[in-house]
């Protein structure tokens, strides 16, 4: 601990010393007693950007200027994705030039340079490291200096928006060099250029891409000089590589120790990369360029000004600011060229430029909103480029790295994003093209929304569907994600005066509810027949991205009205919030909320719609200090260029912007005494919190204007004409503010929910010849008793009785009534669909039971996962319920073939017997099997694997159930089924029966990572005879798979 705070670059005790020298007092509010406290005057000196370099946060330390293009930036011999250094690292790769913050896949990294002495190092050049030190090491704001090798050379680097200059100042040496990698880039280097200009300057290029493995790149040009001449230099090339491997430059510092260097990119030429260097920095006066890029930041940092708290929170608040504003970034150079989506050169009118890196699917939570808010003029550069993006590849990128889609994540983030521009105050872009263009996109098939017209046809998106490019996957987190994005659409439409398409937009968000499983309260992925997938637990991730479905229940933000009522009330779901968030918010249990990663930004302002708005402000203070530390270690996930901080800032200031494309701002509470924002159109938002701190978090009451106020939001007047908060602040909760019905924030299109229907059980097993009784019900949503009416219409194979009725739901209640099944005489699958219909006029849809009849014995009916797919049908399937599955050709190779035998250990398993892209294999969510009685056997043997876990894999317990009525339970576990990508050793109970060289992904590409097939036994009670067995419903994590039993 003593070690980490030495090591920032500022202890306390220099903050608090700074923070003293660089604050005002301010005038206190009416009536209030004690003086404001004093507000922060250059934020840009309390910024470090060492925090979260390590641990989660994958960001980057080195300058850059407010959406710059360039960042010249360390990076660590184990470097992280898109940042490239951690802290806890010892050794210098070198300062590359182009880094993004935290994106989750490797990136940039381009053209590493390394000042070291001595002659050139031995080996390969470009796999040199020099080792550095925290001594003395400075990260702040448009500035980075740190000390290298040994004898030290102190590096120090600083930024403009288009080139960046470094100072190096070497021991007094005839032999004081410069290396520049030139094929060392993070995801490798596809070709490279180098040539030496004259005696002071090197220009060359570096190609590279593949960002989360995707087939695009982009070619990165640089140009840089030195004002020394050389003494010697040579390009060095070798033999088999794609183009030059290094350059390396050697100075004579015996006269000056200072060697100095101006370095200009571009993504067009090498005379664009020189001209951009010459045009933002053509003297050679680097404290002048580091006071420059210091005073931009302060002029955009101090639209927001703080006041009080303590220096470490002042730190941690102003860093966060700071990253949610280094992205997007600049393309354009400074004559206005970039290569565009459709790889020609366009040319921007001048004083705009193009902006691309767009982490969508994070950043439209909040990091957009607090972008227009505070730099309107770019935020409408950054609308206007993904519309220039969209006329050159018909698509707005859900995901744009460099000037290209990677459709790395799901859902259509940019319509949030450009209505998140327009609704917090940048609106200078081209409104009518991007209603015209979001429009076209949201409502066709297309890359991006590849499952529109599936949509159009189920109300949702069927997990056995077909949807072909790219990278789609997580149907049900899909689903959410792109009602969220409609709703967005509409408020931007009618901001517009659209009404037609806002009407339309926000009643097509509701089909969430069409994949609501009203039986167990969660999101449940449904087939095209209508049912339900079976084994949903609240630990499944089938259908979800990057989570389980306990964590997607909450993730309709535009209409938690209608959501809570659909889950039974207030009183039904204000104790699942309190148990979801009764542990840790990091996402590190499958049945707890997951604040660190993007999909339940918002989440945290639940308990404002239940009427218990002090839980809200308790969870979101945990959130402030559980989740964000002023420490290397400060982030517990990617920060997603900005998405994190964002959600930080606007928690510190006590609000959120909970409904994508709207300003409505939902209250928590603010950290800070004091806060004041700056507004584009000169207005102000000061919010007075006399007392405000971790142990002082709750409301007690709230004036806005002098007035008092107990809504829990503020509506968008907010953050167009400003205004005066006045809080008062305790330690304890107060439980009456903000309680009454009519302090509940609004919720959008609860008129077009008005019951939601289930079946209870909706998936079951029938032997020929059986009947079975289900419950048919509905949970009213509606706010007046309705009559809920329906008709049966089942499959060739089976009866119902009776086939009509209706009964009545009371306003927010549940009712159901008994129907029965009779099973026909053939093996096979088979449904009943009931129709639905509701008094209101409101569809209710309908409700599909599933049923398989089959004899005891069979696997095949409990199958419920599509795990192995054909390479060339990679999208059929997920084994993992998002974007991966088995290689049916790997697992040929692996000699594995359907119907075909699997020996592990003396069990004697057999492989489904079914084709690629169809039903396999079992995810186990409680379901009882029943089997053909097994007598004389000792151990039973489980062939799988799971998936979405990390080390510890996926346990539970099964139940053995006997014929003589008793049971015995099993502790089980499978191992991941890659073992964390080769992170980890399998589990010591899981043997390994097959290991593919690669698995496949929804995005047609192969994941060449080792992908493995497990089996596990146990002992069972002698002389029993084995009845049924039950499997795991209370998984540790992730997914437990089974393709076979055994037994011997």
């Amino acid at each position: 601990m003593k070690q980490l705070g030495r090591s920032l670059s500022f202890s306390l005790s220099s903050i608090a010393s700074l923070t003293l020298a660089t604050v005002v007092a301010v005038g206190a509010p009416t009536g209030a007693v004690a003086a404001a406290p004093p507000i922060v005057t250059d934020p840009a000196s309390v910024v470090n950007t060492l925090v979260a370099t390590t641990g989660g946060g994958n960001v980057f330390p080195g300058p850059a200027a407010p959406f710059g293009m360039i960042q010249w930036s360390p990076d660590t011999r184990r470097r992280t994705d898109g940042g490239g250094y951690r802290y806890d690292q010892t050794q210098l790769r070198g300062f590359s030039l182009t880094h993004i913050s935290g994106p989750g896949c490797g990136a940039y990294q381009d053209v590493p340079i390394l000042p070291l002495t001595g002659g050139l190092p031995a080996g390969d050049p470009g796999s040199f490291q020099e080792s550095f030190t925290h001594t003395g090491e400075v990260a702040t704001a448009g500035y980075y200096s740190v000390r290298v090798g040994s004898p030290a050379i102190t590096a120090e680097l600083t930024s403009t928006r288009r080139s960046a200059m470094g100072r190096f100042t070497f021991p007094s040496t005839t032999n004081a060099n410069i290396l520049m990698k030139l094929l060392d880039s993070q995801n490798g280097t596809m070709a490279s250029s180098a040539q030496i200009v004259g005696h002071n300057e090197v220009q060359g290029a570096a190609t590279s891409g593949h960002f989360c493995g995707a087939p695009d790149t982009y070619t990165v040009h640089f140009d840089i000089t030195f004002d020394h001449p050389f003494t010697a230099s040579q390009v060095i090339t070798e033999a088999g590589q794609p183009g030059p491997n290094s350059v390396f430059l050697t100075f004579d510092t015996t006269a000056n120790q200072v060697l100095q260097a101006k370095v200009g990119i571009s993504f067009v030429s090498v005379g664009n990369a020189k001209l951009n260097w010459q045009t933002d920095n053509p003297n050679w006066d680097f404290n002048a360029v580091r006071s420059a890029s210091h005073a931009a930041w302060n002029a955009l940092l101090s639209r927001i000004q703080i006041g009080g708290g303590t220096p470490t929170q002042q730190q941690l608040f102003y860093t966060m600011l700071y990253r949610v504003l280094l992205h997007p970034n600049i393309w354009s150079d400074a004559n206005g060229q970039y290569v565009g989506f459709d790889q020609a050169i366009h040319t921007m009118p001048a004083g705009h430029a193009q902006y691309a890196n767009y982490s969508g699917w994070d950043t439209y939570h909040s990091q957009s909103q607090l972008a227009a808010l505070l730099a309107p003029q770019e935020s409408s550069d950054q609308a206007q480029s993904l519309l220039n993006d969209y006329a050159q590849d018909n698509l707005l990128p859900p995901w744009g790295f460099a000037n290209s889609n990677n459709y790395v994540m799901v859902g259509d983030p940019a319509q949030a994003i450009l209505a998140d521009y327009y609704a917090f105050g940048a609106t200078s872009f081209d409104t009518a093209t991007a209603l015209h263009d979001m429009i076209a996109q949201a409502t066709t098939v297309n890359d991006v929304r590849p499952g529109t017209a599936m949509q159009t046809q189920y109300g949702y998106l069927p997990v056995d569907g077909s949807y072909g490019c790219c990278n789609f996957h997580g149907t049900a987190a899909t689903l959410l994600e792109d009602t969220q994005e409609d709703v967005a659409l509409a408020q931007f439409a009618s901001a517009l005066n659209d009404s037609a398409t806002a009407t339309r937009m926000v009643k097509r968000a509701q089909d969430w509810q069409n994949i609501f499983n009203a039986g167990i309260n969660l999101f449940n992925p449904k087939l095209t027949s209508g049912q339900f997938t079976s084994g949903m637990t609240p630990t499944s991730s089938d259908g979800m991205v990057e989570g389980s479905s306990a964590q997607y229940r909450w993730i309709v933000p535009f209409n938690h009205a209608s959501l809570i009522a659909a889950m039974g009330g207030n009183q039904a779901v204000n104790p699942l919030l309190d148990s979801f968030f009764s542990g840790p918010l990091d996402g590190s249990s499958d049945t707890g909320a997951f604040l660190a990663n993007e999909f339940e930004l918002g989440v945290q302002m639940f308990y404002n719609y239940t009427r218990q708005p002090w839980k809200t402000q308790a969870v979101v203070n945990r959130m402030r200090n559980e989740l964000f530390q002023d420490t290397p270690t400060g982030l517990k996930n990617n920060d997603d260029l900005g998405a994190l901080s964002s959600m930080y800032v606007w928690s510190a200031l006590g609000m959120y912007p909970t409904i994508p494309g709207s300003a409505q701002l939902d209250i928590s509470g603010p950290a800070f005494p004091l806060s004041i924002v700056h507004l584009g159109n000169g207005s102000t938002i000061t919010i007075n919190a006399p007392g405000a701190s971790p142990s002082n978090p709750y409301i007690q009451s709230l004036k806005f204007n002098g007035h008092p106020y107990h809504q829990l939001w503020f509506d968008p007047s907010l953050i167009t004409g400003g205004g005066t908060l006045d809080y008062a602040m305790g330690s304890a909760p107060n439980t009456f503010w903000g309680t009454a019905p009519q302090d509940t924030p609004p919720s959008y299109g609860t008129q077009y929910v008005a019951a939601i229907g289930f079946a209870s059980p909706d998936n079951q097993i029938l032997t020929p010849g059986s009947a079975t009784t289900v419950s048919l019900g509905a949970q009213s949503t509606w706010t007046s008793p309705q009559t809920i009416s329906w008709v049966a219409t089942p499959s060739s194979g089976v009866t119902v009785s009776p086939t009509m009725g209706s009964f009545t739901v009371n306003q927010g209640g549940r009712r159901s009534v008994p129907v029965t099944i009779t099973a026909g005489s053939t093996e096979g699958r088979e449904t009943v669909s009931f129709q639905l219909s509701s008094s209101t006029g409101v569809s209710v849809g309908k409700v599909v039971v599933g049923l398989a009849l089959a004899r005891p014995g069979e696997l095949w009916p409990y199958y419920n996962n599509v795990g192995i797919t054909d390479d060339s049908a990679m999208g059929a399937g997920a084994f993992d319920g998002g974007c991966c599955s088995y290689s049916a050709q790997a697992l040929q190779a692996a000699g594995i073939t359907p119907g075909g035998p699997v020996t592990v250990n003396g069990f004697s398993y057999t492989w489904p017997d079914v084709p690629a892209g169809q039903l396999d294999n079992i995810n186990a969510g409680g379901q009882t099997v029943q089997l053909n009685p097994t007598t004389g056997k000792t151990q039973i043997g489980i062939l799988g694997a799971a998936d979405n876990v990390g080390s510890r894999g996926s346990s539970g317990t099964l139940t053995v159930t006997y014929g003589d009525g008793t049971s015995q339970q099993i502790a089980v576990a499978f191992s991941d089924w890659t073992l964390g990508a080769g992170g980890f050793g399998p589990l010591p109970s899981n043997a390994t029966a097959a290991t593919t060289a690669y698995r496949n992904c929804t995005c047609g590409v192969h994941d060449y990572v080792k992908t493995y097939v497990f089996a596990i036994s146990a002992n069972l009670t002698a002389g029993k005879t084995v009845e049924s067995i039950t499997l795991p419903a209370n998984l540790s994590g992730g997914d437990f798979h089974i393709f076979d039993l055994a037994f011997r």
